[in-house]
């Protein structure tokens, strides 16, 4: 008995499996399709949680970075002005001033108007940067002869350490197509950045062909150098390695987004009381090759 009723319930199921064969399917499917749907909701929500996450941290890291950067540049712009409206007030007042005296608060002037200019030009250019308004005039420049004129503007001026800087390393023939302005102002921003760590020994500035028929320029010194966290962040925007020393944490920046703007690379090679080398490369098509026309 318990055998023929086996036997008809088998066959009544699979009778109604038979006839109801598309519909089961159709609601196997649809069960598979709401758990797929349940497992990319979940990760969604998952994905949405982690970027909710990282937004609040980038949000968190920009106000950080902003708040740091209001204290820093009211510190900047205030100490250049205290000196020259004192040295200024000075001047204007005390009579009895020999010639020595008037020609050192005239430099204590001069130099801290510069500082000032720098900071006004490098918070201009990040912010034509950022805008991507940073204009490139770009024309055949003899890079050898540039940059030993930048060198020797860097000497006239008296460095506290008395340190030169030196031309040492240069390619029979240089010439590139560049905006002259912008290939100065990265060069200027290495030397000036390594004369402000140094205070003994040498700033030395060359350039050479690497394998790939590249160009490499190096800034070379032998100051306090740099560790591997700081030479991670050496480059973003708003970074000082001392904040002792005057700058906006910008030159760097504004330095490497040149640099890139021409598809070349920048780094840094340091160790900490070691020195640093600062370094750049531009592709080898930059090449101005009709040297005739110069």
């Amino acid at each position: 008995m318990k055998l023929i009723l086996g036997i008809l319930y088998d066959w009544g199921i699979t009778n109604f499996i038979q006839k109801n064969e598309i519909i089961l399917f159709s609601f196997g499917l649809i069960i598979l399709l709401l758990l797929a749907i349940m497992v990319i909701v979940a990760i969604s929500k998952s994905r949405r949680l982690k970027t909710l996450k990282r937004m609040n941290e980038v949000s968190e890291e920009t106000n950080q970075l902003k708040n740091a950067f209001i204290a820093n540049m009211t510190h900047e712009i205030r100490t250049p002005l205290n000196a020259i409206v004192g040295f200024t007030t000075m001047l204007a007042e005390m009579d009895d001033l020999d010639r020595e005296t008037r020609m050192t608060f005239l430099k204590e002037i001069n130099d801290n108007k510069d500082s000032l200019l720098q900071l006004v030009n490098d918070l201009l250019d990040y912010s034509k940067i950022e805008a991507n308004t940073l204009e490139f005039n770009d024309v055949e420049v003899d890079v050898n002869a540039l940059i030993s004129e930048l060198c020797i503007a860097q000497n006239l001026h008296s460095h506290p350490s008395g340190i030169q800087v030196e031309f040492v390393e240069k390619l029979p023939q240089c010439r590139l197509v560049v905006d002259r302005t912008r290939f100065a102002q990265v060069v200027n921003n290495l030397v000036r950045n390594a004369l402000k760590f140094t205070e003994q020994g040498s700033v030395k500035v060359g350039c050479r062909r690497l394998s790939n028929q590249s160009f490499y320029f190096y800034v070379a010194d032998t100051g306090c150098g740099i560790d591997e966290e700081g030479r991670r962040a050496v480059f973003e925007r708003f970074v000082k390695m001392n904040y002792n020393i005057k700058g906006t944490g910008l030159g760097l920046s504004i330095t490497k987004s040149i640099v890139e703007h021409y598809g070349g690379g920048i780094g840094v090679e340091s160790k900490k009381g070691e020195g640093s080398t600062f370094y750049f490369t531009l592709p080898a098509g930059l090449e101005y090759r009709e040297y005739g026309k110069f």
